[in-house]
């Protein structure tokens, strides 16, 4: 049997018994299927495509990767463990191989029958004719793959790559990534604000609306980002076998949140100065005047902050929500850092 549809796929091996290698289906886009053999690594499922080759690598790149970037391993991006290609390939991608194996066999079996009878039969006594190549030939399996929401290109080593929502690690060079997923998120709030900006005043309360829940959206990718890192950090330390206390809300608040970090011996927010600090802290409590008050002013924030009166309406400007956003990106860059083992954090000194 000549087998020519199976030595397509050939890399090694004899005639009767190859060794083969099956292309991975790819998504629109050329990306493909890959796998964390993490189990905890939820949701494990990423994609992955090519290097971004106008990107250039700065030398002060490589000091926050984890491998050179092209090499012959994986690095889940939501876990950062480190292995071969092979052990992340996706459960979808070994049946697609089976599957495309099978097909070529199959086409194989189908034509050596044919060949061998070739000339015999031409026309028997019953009439039974026979032509060669007249036999229906098997559509080749066809496979859906798909591309995920949240495509980025790592700004250390430029891979293509996808992940749900938000991960650590990029994928080839395993340089932290967190900040890169909260500029995404910046990105696309600087875009609601610019929406509701030029609404005209006949759509006030649409434009308030929209500043509104672009401002909710920086606190919750804010708490988000924190949560990500620090329930990565726990996990890492050996000491914390037991199941950590519940972080609940801990992340939307600015003293609740240092003392996770103090668990470290680290404070992210000592990068913002004191006046920034308070203006983060002022931000959160807007948050939940919005997001719980629908925008009314209650006693609790009429307190702190100037110029806000009980029962009124919380002000909101798009330049507040973009400082908003800067001074989050600020403690997440240190966050970055501190998953990277870029820099060393110290806590902040009591303030007197």
């Amino acid at each position: 049997m000549k087998m020519k549809n199976l030595k397509r796929f050939q890399t090694g091996g004899t005639r009767s018994k190859m060794q083969l290698s099956v292309p991975l289906p790819q998504t629109p886009e050329g990306r493909v299927y890959r796998y964390s053999p993490n189990e905890e690594a939820h949701p494990r499922h990423f994609v992955l495509g090519e290097r971004v080759t106008e990107i250039s690598i700065a030398e002060s790149k490589y000091r926050r990767m984890k491998q050179q970037p092209g090499s012959s391993r994986t690095i889940c991006p939501y876990s950062g463990i480190v292995g071969d290609h092979d052990e992340f390939t996706h459960p979808k991608d070994k049946e697609a191989a089976i599957k495309i194996v099978k097909h070529a066999a199959m086409q194989d079996a189908q034509d050596a029958v044919s060949d061998m009878l070739k000339g015999v039969a031409r026309k028997s006594r019953g009439g039974i004719t026979y032509k060669p190549g007249s036999h229906t030939r098997r559509p080749r399996p066809q496979f859906g793959r798909r591309d995920l929401m949240r495509l980025l290109v790592c700004d250390c080593c430029g891979r293509d790559y996808g992940v749900y929502a938000i991960a650590l690690y990029c994928p080839d060079c395993g340089a932290p990534n967190v900040s890169l997923h909260f500029s995404r998120e910046v990105e696309l709030v600087g875009r609601q604000v610019s929406i509701a900006e030029g609404l005209g005043e006949e759509q006030a309360e649409l434009a308030y609306r929209l500043l509104g829940n672009a401002h909710e959206d920086v606190l919750t990718a804010f708490e988000a980002a924190q949560k990500v890192v620090y329930a990565h950090k726990v996990s890492l330390d050996p000491s914390r076998a037991a199941p950590t206390k519940a972080i609940r809300n801990d992340f939307q608040n600015v003293e609740k949140a240092q003392k996770r970090y103090a668990e470290f011996n680290i404070d992210p927010f000592n990068g913002l100065s004191d006046a920034e600090q308070e203006a983060l802290e002022l931000n959160i409590q807007k948050r939940h005047v919005i997001g719980h008050n629908l925008g009314v002013v209650d006693a609790k924030f009429a307190e702190n902050a100037r110029n806000a009166r009980l029962g009124e309406t919380v002000e909101l400007l798009g330049s507040e929500i973009r400082e908003f956003a800067r001074l989050c990106q600020i403690v997440v860059a240190a966050l970055d850092d501190w998953i990277g083992d870029v820099t060393a954090l110290h806590r902040r000194a009591q303030k007197s």
